[in-house]
């Protein structure tokens, strides 16, 4: 057996693999990096191939949903295919925000979140 058809060999198997314990699912969801600054959070997240149509956002008080389906895909017969067609990510947040403030814009394949941060209320103490 030769060197190629080897490694092509381990590859399919290892494939088979993470798909019997479910890697594969994590690979499908998007890379994202998650900051916290003084009065605000910062939500970026990685969605090459996506336009702002076919992404869902939504913000609630401690989380952030986001669902991208593709609407079209190229017609042909794969010879290799791992772009991820839609995927789902549910991520809580570290604190409560005011979704009513919050922005995103989708910029060179990243999604950038901007949500300030709720303020808590002081109460006198009787």
């Amino acid at each position: 057996m030769k060197p190629f058809d080897m490694i092509s060999r381990i590859e399919k198997e290892f494939e088979e693999l993470k798909k019997f314990f479910g890697f594969a699912i994590a690979r499908k969801r998007p890379f994202c990096d998650l900051l916290e600054r003084e009065n605000e959070i910062l939500l970026k997240i990685d969605m090459p191939g996506f336009s702002k149509d076919e992404v869902d956002l939504e913000i609630g008080g401690n989380y952030v949903r986001i669902r991208a389906e593709k609407k079209e895909e190229e017609k042909g017969d794969y010879i290799f295919k791992e772009r991820v067609k839609s995927f789902y990510r549910h991520i809580e947040l570290p604190c409560e925000i005011k979704e009513e403030e919050a922005r995103a814009k989708l910029k060179d394949g990243v999604l950038e979140i901007i949500m300030p941060k709720k303020e808590g209320r002081k109460i006198e103490i009787e």
